[in-house]
């Protein structure tokens, strides 16, 4: 019966060790791949931008965990440094996520609680994220999503996309301890995107007559900067601005923790 006791009191302390709450920081360079972006992948490093970021980590039983992370970058893509500068599409955008993800774990902590010097693990989980790309017309910075550069909004063509979209994060990490309550993390992040306008550029087919006469000069040169707006008559033609293939950005960072309890 003793014996007994002792292990029931050894495995209750083992549970409650195992279950912490950790917050902490996150920095690193976030990078876009779209319609604008190079096609030599060592290319992309021109286009990479600082991330900031807050995390708040819960962990269960040492093998899964909860994570909610908060970040903030910019993201820009230029037909002048990629594949395609005869196009002469350009964008820039602020954009900030809020991303609930499940942990997993590879290696357990051992039967007291204590979590190993180094450790490696997985995540997914659901990511909200807010856009709004704009670029230089004119020596303005303007919004492009107002414009309707690929004809939203009129008969015949798509509504007007949503600066607010849903994305499915994925990725992997290495947790390294630092101390008794500290702990250092480098991960990469992918996210899973429902929308090809994260560059306003898409695979859809646009009538350039219709763009000029219905939304103005101005939409027209954001549309197709490659062709002069003002002459006369305006062309007529059909063009494509981009693929269809979905966008998507990519984030590679460290994250400082900070175990705030343990019971």
């Amino acid at each position: 019966m003793k014996n007994v006791l002792v292990l029931l009191l050894l495995a209750g302390t083992s549970l409650c060790h195992a279950q912490t709450w950790e917050g902490g920081l996150y920095a690193g360079a976030s990078v876009y791949s779209g319609d604008l972006s190079p096609k030599v992948i060592p290319h992309y490093a021109n286009f990479a931008n600082a991330v900031g970021g807050l995390m708040l980590r819960y962990r269960g039983d040492g093998i899964i965990g909860a994570r909610l992370s908060l970040h903030y970058t910019r993201i820009e893509g230029d037909d002048a440094r990629s594949a395609h500068p005869q196009r002469q599409l350009s964008f820039n955008s602020r954009l900030m996520e809020a991303s609930l993800m499940a942990e997993w774990f590879m290696i357990r902590d051992n039967f007291l609680g204590d979590e190993p010097p180094v450790t490696p693990y997985l995540f997914g989980g659901l990511t909200v994220f807010h856009f709004n790309p704009y670029t230089q017309l004119n020596g303005f910075d303007v919004e492009l999503q107002p414009l309707g550069t690929e004809g939203q909004g009129l008969e015949g063509y798509e509504e007007p996309y949503s600066r607010t979209q849903l994305a499915i994060p994925f990725g992997a990490g290495i947790k390294f301890k630092l101390g008794r309550r500290s702990a250092l993390s480098f991960e990469i992040t992918g996210r899973k995107l429902f929308t090809d306008y994260l560059d306003d550029v898409s695979g859809e087919v646009v009538d350039y007559s219709v763009i000029y006469e219905e939304k103005g000069v101005t939409t027209a040169q954001a549309s197709l900067p490659s062709v002069d707006p003002n002459s006369d008559p305006p062309p007529q033609q059909y063009f494509r601005r981009g693929g269809s293939r979905m966008d998507a950005y990519f984030m590679i960072g460290l994250g400082y923790t900070y175990k705030l309890s343990r019971w």
